[in-house]
């Protein structure tokens, strides 16, 4: 199986196919209707020049879009940004992504009584990236 790097077109393309085909996030998802952006951190020793944006147009439990873009170029109004450890241990379920919020982990633009209010939504989506098959730039080849 091939595994992607993160933050990547092919990693942004197999979430929104892990979206679309998961019912769990369908479920979860009914009442979320914004468009909502992963962003992450430059890392220039790990392959990230630059601010990294996925950007997901989620409406009603489907996932119509997943776009790889330059941060600067987000147009989604709820916004989560982190670097690059905190992804790849909400990724690799080491972290929960609302805990992260609050602990200030992970930077939020948006309506956070929303995001609260559709937790399990957030949490499932995490979920279908935790399906991904996962290359990280600083893990050992294997």
């Amino acid at each position: 199986m091939t595994a992607f790097l993160p933050f990547s077109a092919e990693w942004a393309d197999a979430l929104k196919s892990s979206i679309t085909g998961d019912q769990g996030y369908r479920m979860a998802a009914k009442g979320w209707t914004w468009p909502i952006a992963l962003v992450l951190a430059a890392a220039p020793a790990l392959g990230y020049p630059d601010d990294l944006a996925v950007e997901l147009e989620l409406s009603r439990g489907e996932c119509r879009s997943a776009r790889l873009m330059r941060a600067d170029d987000v147009t989604a109004p709820f916004v989560l940004r982190a670097d690059y450890a905190t992804w790849k241990e909400i990724v690799q379920g080491q972290l929960d992504p609302l805990v992260a919020v609050t602990r200030r982990r992970v930077s939020f633009t948006g309506a956070m009584m929303t995001l609260l209010v559709h937790a399990r939504a957030a949490q499932a989506m995490v979920a279908c990236a935790r399906k991904i098959p996962t290359r990280f730039p600083d893990d050992a080849a294997e």
